[in-house]
């Protein structure tokens, strides 16, 4: 922790040259304020490391380091001449799928013709087999043309059945080949989207990682991009202190690239996984006031506000030992601390302003 205090004053009785009699010290009134400490980096509120989602050799590039990207912009695109015949005949067998299915050649043009004449024939057929079942009916003709004009109509009858069901068979068929081979071709196209990578966010290109010409792989980097105008700060914070930190508590930042200036940010964000390797909490804080000129790595250190009191009895903190307890003229006295830090703690009873402490032994 970071300890922040003003207008603090200790008394010193009597110096002795030769044999110097203890330094004695008087609790005093000041403000105080208490604060974790933190390293401090400037980074993009958003950024990203960009990947090929495939194999191969980057043929086109725009990553350039400091070009500004709009969203959906090309970066690079991954060679894909195999990917590009793959869609062309997807294409080509969507159209002959759309020809059979709803070109003047088609095979259901076919059949309806077929059926126009089968309907015609029924007509026909119907008509014959009337005018005969209505001769016999007057015992005019004979019990076999009564019968071939019966079978005749039953026959075409079944003929534009048949017809009509294998229609209906054609048009489901022709029309499920189509939607294969339009599926084919949206999977084809979706696959070569794989080669060509697009910008996720309007920004900077901060880093490039891989240049035209060069292999890449799912695993491989390829650039870095973000936001370019707008920053947050990254700290990291010792486990010790990550329960005092909260969202909406104030930070004060100060960049090694503005010397002692000091800018207000405040903490938005906590990462809930401590890292192994640092032993340390990530947090994010967003500026009040944003400098004006901010490059992605800048460093400084941070102190995020934890507690403030403008009007506290303060000691400093080296004259307690780890009981607790405090130096007195009557020998050593128990003290109830509240705010508390490295250089000065808060004494909320055992003692007051007329109290003399000596430094504890």
């Amino acid at each position: 922790m970071q300890l922040f205090s003003k207008g603090f004053i200790f008394i010193i009785l009597g110096l002795n040259a030769c044999s110097a009699p203890p330094q004695e010290f008087k609790a005093q009134y000041q403000s105080l304020t208490e604060a974790v400490y933190s390293t401090a980096t400037v980074v993009p509120a958003e950024i990203y490391t960009v990947y090929s989602p495939v194999n191969g050799i980057i043929e086109k590039s725009n990553l350039e380091e400091g070009l500004l990207v709009e969203q959906g912009a090309l970066l690079f695109q991954v060679n894909n001449r195999q990917g590009n015949l793959n869609e062309a005949n997807a294409a080509l067998n969507v159209q002959l799928a759309k020809d059979s299915y709803l070109g003047e050649s088609a095979l259901l043009r076919e059949l309806e013709e077929r059926i126009r004449s089968a309907q015609t024939r029924v007509s026909n057929d119907s008509l014959n087999y009337e005018r005969q079942a209505k001769l016999w009916a007057q015992n005019i003709g004979s019990q076999q043309n009564y019968d071939a004009q019966k079978l005749a109509y039953e026959l075409s009858q079944n003929d534009l059945s048949s017809l009509r069901s294998n229609y209906l068979r054609t048009q489901k068929e022709l029309a499920r080949k189509l939607e294969l081979a339009q599926n084919s071709l949206q999977i084809s196209a979706a696959n070569n989207e794989e080669f060509t990578i697009t910008s996720r966010l309007t920004g900077t290109i901060y880093e490039v990682l891989k240049e035209e010409g060069e292999f890449v792989s799912p695993q491989s980097a390829v650039a870095v991009v973000g936001s370019t105008d707008k920053f947050v700060v990254q700290l990291l914070i010792d486990e010790v202190d990550i329960t005092h930190v909260f969202p909406g508590q104030k930070t004060l930042i100060n960049l090694d690239a503005f010397g002692e200036q000091v800018f207000e940010a405040e903490i938005t964000r906590i990462y809930p996984t401590k890292d192994e390797r640092s032993q340390t909490f990530k947090i994010e804080a967003t500026f009040k006031t944003q400098p004006d000129r901010l490059f992605n790595g800048l460093s400084g250190e941070a102190n995020i506000i934890i507690a403030e009191k403008d009007r506290v009895l303060c000691l400093p903190s080296q004259l307690i030992n780890e009981n607790n307890e405090v130096n007195t003229p009557q020998g050593y006295v128990k003290v109830i601390t509240g705010l508390k830090n490295l250089a000065f703690t808060e004494i909320l009873s055992g003692i007051d302003t007329s109290t003399v402490v000596y430094q504890a032994e």
